[in-house]
C-alpha cells in the first residue's frame, strides 16, 4: 500500500493524491467540478471500481473517489470490532479536511453501508444516496456471527493473507471469482483484481473488513435515516440478491428500489453508464 504500489496504468491515476488524515494516508482521486459526489467502493475493491462512473459524473459534479481503510491503497484504521462505525467516522474527517462536503453519495455494497452510516451519524447531510447493490441487511442469525469470528480470526494472521495473495495471483482464480459475483468480465477488470488480491495488505484489509462488518446495528439503525435514498438491485448478482434492496425499503422511510435485469453485482464496473442513468433518474424524482 501507499504512493509506491499505485500502479502506472491505474485508472484515474492522474488524478490520484496522498493524503494524511485521521492517523493514516489516504489513496484519493478527485475529478470534475460542480456540486461534490462521494463515491464510495466495496469489500475487495478499490478506486478502480468507481473510475468508470466518476468519469461519466465529472461533466457536471467533483467527484471524490476513496480507497476505504484497509483497501487499494489506503492502510488500515485501528479499530477492528466496530469498524464501520469507525470508518464512516474517519471518512467524514478526511472529507472535512478537504473542504469537500458530499451533496450526494453513491456507495457499491459495503460502501453503500459507510455512505448510510456517515448519514445516521450526523457527519454528513447530503441531498440524496444511491445504493448498488448495497450490503445493507444482515446475512442470518445464525451464520452472520460465524462469517464474523472467522474473518477477524484470519485477519490477525499475516500467514493468511500472504498465502492467499501468493495463492490468488492467477487471472483464472480472478476470472473465476469475478464471474461468481455475476458480472460481465473485462481484460482490464481482471489486471485491476489480480493486482489488489496480489497484496497481502489488501487480502489482511478485506478479511478485517468483513469481520468489523456488523449490520445488525446497521439494520436497526435504518428507521431513522431521513436522506433520500434509492437502491439498486441486479437480477444477476449472486454477492446481494436483489431481492434485499426491495426488503430494505420497509425499513427506510424515504426510499425506492428497482431491479437491473441482466446485471451483476460489479454492474457499475461492467456498464458504468447504465448506473449514471439511474443516478440522473433518480436526481429527476428528487427534484
Amino acid at each position: 500500500m501507499g504512493p509506491d504500489r499505485l500502479p502506472s496504468d491505474w485508472p484515474l491515476r492522474e488524478h490520484s493524491e496522498f493524503v494524511h488524515c485521521a492517523g493514516i494516508l489516504w489513496h484519493i482521486q478527485r475529478i470534475g467540478s460542480g456540486p461534490v459526489i462521494l463515491l464510495l467502493h466495496g469489500t475487495g475493491s478499490s478506486t478502480h471500481s468507481m473510475a468508470g462512473l466518476a468519469e461519466h459524473l465529472s461533466h457536471q459534479f467533483t467527484c471524490l473517489l476513496v480507497d476505504l481503510p484497509g483497501q487499494g491503497f489506503t492502510p488500515p484504521i485501528e479499530e477492528r470490532e466496530h469498524l464501520l462505525t469507525a470508518m464512516a467516522g474517519a471518512i467524514s474527517a478526511l472529507c472535512k479536511q478537504l473542504k469537500l462536503h458530499p451533496d450526494y453519495v453513491i456507495g457499491h455494497s459495503a460502501g453503500a453501508a459507510v455512505g448510510i452510516r456517515m448519514c445516521l451519524d450526523g457527519h454528513i447531510d447530503p441531498r440524496g444516496l444511491l445504493s448498488i447493490n448495497g450490503a445493507l441487511l444482515p446475512f442470518g442469525a445464525f451464520i452472520e456471527p460465524i462469517m464474523l469470528k472467522a474473518a477477524r480470526a484470519l485477519s490477525r494472521s499475516p500467514r493468511v493473507a500472504q498465502f492467499l495473495a501468493q495463492r490468488g495471483t492467477g487471472e483464472s482464480d480472478v476470472r473465476r471469482a469475478l464471474r461468481d459475483t455475476g458480472a460481465t468480465i473485462s481484460e482490464p477488470m481482471i489486471q485491476r483484481y489480480t493486482t489488489l488480491i496480489s497484496q497481502p495488505e489488501h487480502i489482511a484489509g478485506t478479511l478485517r473488513m468483513m469481520g468489523g462488518w456488523e449490520l445488525g446495528q446497521l439494520a436497526r439503525d435504518l428507521p431513522h435515516l431521513t436522506t433520500p435514498i434509492h437502491l439498486v438491485g441486479c437480477a444477476k448478482d449472486h454477492i446481494v440478491p436483489a431481492i434485499r434492496a426491495h426488503r430494505a425499503t420497509r425499513e427506510l422511510p424515504n426510499a425506492t428500489a428497482v431491479t437491473l435485469d441482466d446485471a451483476g453485482h460489479l454492474i457499475h464496473e461492467a456498464d458504468p453508464g447504465r448506473i449514471t442513468g439511474e443516478f440522473f433518474r433518480f436526481l429527476e424524482r428528487l427534484n
